[in-house]
């Protein structure tokens, strides 16, 4: 269940000065642009004074740009890459990872904090600009501070958070937050959302942060944008933590990392390609941020050595049992004569003894502890497919054994077998409800234990036999989904530039035209045609007219921001959506836009004028009731540019102004 939160808790915090918050230059970035009226030029010239700030936006700059266009060299630039909600968020980021970089909490290990969140900033800025579920730039940034809530935690009670740290690895079935609940009366969650929504960030990126670490609770439905942020954020964060990960705790990670890409339409193919882009990026971040960067696996390697059918099997909510190794039920196709694992718990040795010359009988492994605690710890290290536990037992009873096991998701398909002296049927429900399968009476009678062995042998069996048959319909379904995705992508594309077709253009518009609504932030679009595009296709052919489209096409990739989508909707006809963004940032666009395209210097072998586009820019206003309203504004644009000589950015709405 969700912890309730009190705000008022976190006011007093904010009172006190100790929470986590940005300084110097940032602070200055952030207070700037609060204000409607800020330029570009006032922006750069505060960046500037921080020469380390410089270099990390120009790189993140340089990450959204890298496959599309020249790299960017300066502030200006980085500015009209990624925009001023972006920079905002980015300033406020690093200027927390240059602050915090030590502190008082022992248990609480700062730069592998910031190697990890700086993972997952990346993994989510990569996987956005693969499946678009917002603009790259701004998901960079809540990547990086979706975990600010264990940073404030650690600097507001050092010694405190060491405690629970501790006590969080020492019992990995005892979820962290629930930890920290209990110490004090709120979560790592509550905090980042609360410290989030305090910076300014929009609710749309701070909701992702409320729910990535159970997402089973979101009411967003699949193909919602909500839905596609807050599973591109879950699927950062894993690869973030597989990045990180030992050895042994990855097939567990990449199971949940293939199954939550899938939902967001990301298939292995794709995901093994973005991985190793993401390692790429996060080696260069970590060595000039001075960084531990371990060792991140390959995750092309990674993905075939784990099966990518097999590890869509895993459930989103692995992750809720706190344990770090692969489900039992994903042992790789274990024949039905392999080996069984047991575990006994038993403080007896008397007893252990009886057990294990019964069970060495038969194909099992036998692995022992003699009390509750210690079975725990044992059962979540090595997995066991039977367990037999004792009803009492010093430190932890079997019965608490058995509830806490139950609670996480490797002890949900373990077999129970209660060893009791008990013969009182309320006591013997009482054990059934707490999980328990069977039970065996003691003193034990061999044959009859032997029995009730084979009874649950049986059970495992036709646990194993059902997930290799689920394995092969999520093999096929993966399979299947990937070409399903090929087939779309075909469907939407137009051939000719390889730009996303009219029928993408719509869909998208309209997508973007909800979130603006949702979230009361500009939406600008951009109208382009090529001048006198008939006339070079009657002159000289379609080979001609062919060769201007993929050339004006790839002059137009080139200068386009990592956040706007272009799309082919006609045959001289460009539809540019631009998120997020004003009329005056998007007549800029539109201006590098043509200017691009002007620069081609082309002329189609000698035989046609040199080619030009004309622009037509428009954003969203009241007066606007759909998107149909914004799109034949920004024609109106078009044809004004065309009237006034072509060539041109034009829009309608700041004429007369």
């Amino acid at each position: 269940m969700p912890h309730a939160f009190d705000s008022s808790r976190y006011e007093k915090l904010k009172a006190s000065g100790d929470l986590p918050s940005p300084r110097g230059v940032a602070l200055a970035i952030i207070r700037l642009t609060q204000r409607d009226e800020v330029s570009m030029a006032e922006l750069a010239h505060v960046i500037k004074g921080d020469p380390a700030f410089v270099g990390r936006l120009i790189k993140a700059a340089n990450g959204i740009v890298a496959l599309t266009r020249r790299p960017v060299v300066s502030v200006q630039e980085a500015l009209m890459v990624l925009g001023l909600p972006a920079v905002r968020n980015m300033a406020l980021g690093f200027s927390l990872l240059s602050n915090y970089r030590r502190g008082a909490c022992k248990g609480f290990q700062y730069d592998a904090f910031w190697s990890r969140s700086l993972a997952a900033a990346l993994a989510v800025q990569v996987l956005a600009q693969r499946n678009r579920a917002g603009a790259p730039d701004e998901l960079f940034s809540l990547g990086l501070l979706s975990d600010v809530g264990e940073l404030a935690l650690a600097t507001i009670y050092p010694a405190e958070y060491a405690q629970v740290l501790a006590e969080a690895r020492r019992y990995r079935e005892l979820r962290l937050t629930d930890l920290e609940h209990r110490a004090f009366a709120m979560t790592h969650t509550d905090l980042a959302v609360a410290m989030l929504a305090d910076w300014g960030l929009p609710k749309v990126l701070i909701e992702p942060v409320r729910l990535f670490e159970t997402p089973e609770r979101s009411p967003s439905t699949p193909g919602t944008r909500d839905f596609a942020l807050l599973y591109t954020l879950v699927a950062g964060r894993l690869i973030a933590d597989l990045c990180c990960a030992q050895e042994a705790d990855r097939p567990a990670l990449l199971a949940r990392l293939v199954e939550t890409a899938a939902a967001i339409d990301i298939g292995t193919e794709e995901l093994a390609s973005a991985g190793g882009h993401i390692v790429m990026l996060w080696r260069d971040w970590v060595v000039s941020l001075e960084l531990p960067a371990g060792t991140p696996p390959d995750f092309a390697q990674l993905l075939v050595k784990g099966g990518a059918g097999r590890a869509a099997g895993a459930q989103p909510d692995a992750a809720e049992s706190g344990a770090s190794a692969a489900d039992p039920a994903a042992v790789p196709d274990e024949a039905p004569d392999s080996t069984v694992r047991v575990l006994i718990v038993e403080d007896d040795p008397a007893v252990r003894a009886q057990l294990r010359s019964v069970l060495q009988e038969s194909t099992f492994t036998v692995y022992e502890a003699a009390d509750g605690r210690s079975g725990m710890e044992m059962a979540l290290e090595i997995q066991p497919h039977l367990l037999l536990s004792d009803c009492a037992m010093p430190q932890m009873s079997g019965m608490d054994l058995i509830r806490a096991l139950r609670a996480t998701r490797i002890g949900r398909n373990v077999y129970i077998l209660l060893l009791t002296d008990m013969d009182e049927s309320g006591r013997l429900i009482e054990a059934f409800e707490a999980g328990v399968d069977d039970f065996v009476g003691k003193p034990l009678e061999p044959r009859l234990l032997a029995a009730r062995l084979r009874a649950g042998l049986r059970v495992v069996r036709l646990q194993q036999e059902l997930e290799r048959e689920r394995e092969e319909i999520r093999r096929f379904a993966a399979e299947l989904a990937v070409s399903n995705r090929r087939l779309q992508e075909v469907a939407l594309t137009d051939a000719l530039t390889g730009f996303p077709n009219r029928r993408y253009a719509i869909d998208r518009i309209q997508q973007e035209w909800l979130a603006s609504s949702r979230s009361g932030r500009p939406l600008s679009c951009m109208i382009i045609d090529i001048d006198a595009f008939k006339q070079i296709n009657d002159t000289h052919g379609h080979d001609a007219g062919d060769a201007v489209l993929r050339a004006a096409a790839d002059a137009l990739r080139g200068a386009l921001r990592g956040q706007d989508v272009i799309c082919r909707t006609g045959g001289d006809e460009f539809l540019v959506i631009c998120p997020e963004t004003d009329l005056s940032a998007a007549l800029a666009c539109g201006e590098r836009l043509r200017s691009a395209v002007d620069s081609l210097g082309m002329d189609a072998g000698g035989r046609c004028p040199k080619v030009s586009i004309s622009v037509g820019v428009a954003v969203r206003d009241g007066g606007m009731g759909d998107v149909d309203a914004l799109m034949k504004r920004a024609d109106e644009g078009v044809y004004l540019a065309k009237q006034r000589g072509r060539n041109r950015t034009e829009a309608i709405q700041q004429v007369g102004r």
